[in-house]
C-alpha cells in the first residue's frame, strides 16, 4: 500500500468515525427535558403527601399526652398538660388557637420551612377533643 492510500483510509476513517452528532445530543436533551417538566411536579407533590403525616402524628400523638393528662389530672388545662411545639420531623408547628379549657382543646399543625409551599392544598391540619379533624385549603377533605 502506498503511502497516498493510506492517507486517504485514515481521511475515511476519520470522517466515519464513531460518536453522536449535535442533533442526536439536542433530541436527547429536549427529550429528558420533558420528561423532567412532567415528572417534577408529581414527585414534589408526592414529597408533600408524605410531610402531611408528620402533622397527622404530632397531632394524634399531642391529643393522646392530653388525654393521658386529663385521666391523671381531670383536667386538660393543667399546668403538666405540654403539647410540644412542633412535628416530629419538623415540618409542622403544634399550636392551640384556642385558649384549652378544662374539658376541651384544639390542636393546629401549621406548615412550615419545605412544607410551606403545601398551604394553597391543605395548610393547616387541625384536631380537637372529641376526635373531629378539620383542615383548611382547597382539597380540605383529603388531607387527613
Amino acid at each position: 500500500m502506498s503511502c497516498a492510500t493510506a492517507m486517504q483510509a485514515r481521511r475515511v476513517r476519520a470522517a466515519h468515525s464513531p460518536g453522536f452528532s449535535l442533533l442526536e445530543v439536542l433530541v436527547v436533551l429536549a427529550v429528558v427535558g420533558i420528561l423532567v417538566a412532567i415528572a417534577w411536579p408529581s414527585y414534589t407533590d408526592t414529597v408533600q403527601k408524605s410531610r402531611r403525616a408528620d402533622a397527622r402524628v404530632a397531632l394524634l400523638d399531642a391529643a393522646q399526652r392530653l388525654e393521658r393528662c386529663r385521666t391523671q389530672h381531670e383536667a386538660y388545662d393543667h399546668p403538666d398538660c405540654a403539647v410540644p411545639a412542633a412535628s416530629p420531623e419538623g415540618h409542622y408547628r403544634i399550636t392551640e388557637p384556642e385558649p384549652r379549657g378544662t374539658l376541651t382543646f384544639l390542636l393546629r399543625a401549621t406548615p412550615i420551612g419545605a412544607q410551606a409551599g403545601d398551604a394553597p392544598d391543605c395548610g393547616w391540619l387541625e384536631l380537637d377533643h372529641r376526635g373531629q379533624r378539620g383542615a383548611v385549603g382547597e382539597a380540605a377533605a383529603a388531607c387527613w
